[in-house]
């Protein structure tokens, strides 16, 4: 069965983390609605998605990281 995954995993897991500083027991409704709202309110997206979706998803966010990284760090050596 399909479900919406979030887009931006690292916006996410910020998000969850500071939930389970917020709320005394997490996931509770309470705290997964605010969760949620959080991630919207931050700019967060959702796609429909299997979790093969997911995985896809993040195997390209990886990869976008690192050549994030690369280049940073091209550029950062070449100004030395």
């Amino acid at each position: 069965m399909p479900s919406k995954q979030p887009t931006n995993m690292k916006l996410w897991n910020m998000i969850i983390a500071r939930a389970k500083a917020k709320y005394a027991t997490y996931p509770n409704p309470a705290a997964s609605h605010w969760v949620h709202e959080e991630y919207v309110r931050y700019g967060g997206k959702f796609v429909e998605g299997s979790d093969r979706d997911r995985e896809t998803l993040m195997t390209r966010y990886r990869e976008m990281m690192k050549r994030k990284h690369v280049y940073k760090k091209e550029h950062t050596e070449s100004k030395k």
